[in-house]
């Protein structure tokens, strides 16, 4: 028993001696001690998430590894910025007439299909210009072509699919964000080389009376010093609206002549856009580039008089922006 008494008296004392340490070590150290142990808690459970992050980032790869990515479009080079003149007239061609002289743009429309035709006629001694399509093979050679020869060059832009509906990968239209919109702009800019003084809408579709791709796209050419056509295929389209503001140059045709157009149809047109020149000082006429229809042109350059002069159509922009004492189309 009495190994039993000193069995407890001990363990007594021992209590005592541990409660006496508690008690002066004090209240702020021990919550000291509870803080430090928590910091050491919340460091191991950050170890383990950044452990388990690491297997489950192996799981993911491993999950799609044998999945094919489609590569990013490579960008096409900008064109270099230009300093002074804008580029519709740092490339217009040399022409001269008197202030009183009504003049009339004729572009013809080389979108590919009767390349032959167009090319022909560069050799016309008529100031045509040529608005070119940037997605069939040649078509950078052929800007080239028509600028030796001294002609304005133009870039034809497919605002839209055609019948042969995507036929170009590049098309302008609906729904493509302004990057990309952009980025296809900039691809039809450079495939023309840089020696040319603006754009024609080709095959317009609802993008005509889309007001974002069109500020998108007008940004676009005002960046780079650039005119516009406005075909007008669209009777609601907004080009010109929109795209002025934004210190675009732009002209709306007059009239165009299909590439199979008739005779009487052909000549009517060209009747109605002398009749405008005449009123307002200014036309422009759209041609489809074509066996037929450029005959037909070749025969009314060569027996029309000489109160209208054919002028490149950076010049017909330039009399349209002098103000309405000369000319507004």
């Amino acid at each position: 028993m009495e190994d039993d008494d000193d069995t407890h008296e001990d363990e007594g004392q021992e209590y005592v001696h541990q409660r006496d340490w508690l008690d002066d070590l004090g209240a702020g150290a021990v919550a000291a001690l509870g803080a430090g142990a928590f910091l050491l808690a919340v460091v191991f459970m950050g170890l383990m998430n950044q452990l388990g992050g690491a297997v489950a980032g192996k799981a993911a790869t491993a999950s799609v590894e044998d999945v094919a990515f489609e590569a990013p479009v490579t960008e096409i080079a900008v064109l270099p910025s230009r300093e002074g003149a804008p580029a519709w007239l740092l490339h217009s061609g040399s022409f001269e007439a008197a202030e009183n002289t009504p003049l009339m743009a004729i572009v013809v429309l080389d979108d590919g299909k009767e390349s032959y035709a167009a090319m022909r006629a560069v050799s016309w001694n008529t100031p045509l210009t040529f608005a070119i399509a940037a997605d069939f093979d040649d078509s950078p050679s052929r800007v080239k072509q028509v600028r030796r020869a001294g002609r304005e060059a133009m870039a034809l832009l497919p605002f839209g699919y055609g019948p042969d509906f995507g036929g170009d990968p590049n098309v302008l239209r609906r729904g493509l964000s302004e990057r990309e919109l952009q980025r296809r702009l900039r691809w039809h800019f450079a495939r023309a080389g840089g020696e040319i003084v603006g754009a024609v809408d080709g095959q317009t579709g609802d993008i005509a009376r889309d007001i974002v791709a069109l500020r998108t796209l007008g940004e676009g050419l005002a960046a780079e010093g650039m005119l516009m056509i406005d075909s007008r295929n669209d009777p609601q389209s907004l080009i010109s609206t929109r795209m002025r503001p934004m210190g675009v140059p732009v002209g709306r045709r007059t009239t165009r002549i299909a590439r199979d157009a008739l005779p009487d149809e052909a000549y009517l047109a060209l009747t109605d856009a002398e009749r405008h020149a005449f009123t307002w000082g200014t036309a422009i006429v759209l041609v489809e580039s074509g066996t037929t229809s450029l005959d037909i042109l070749s025969d009314w350059i060569g027996t029309r008089g000489n109160s209208i002069a054919i002028a490149p159509i950076s010049h017909v922009i330039r009399r349209l922006r002098r103000g309405p004492q000369y000319a507004t189309n």
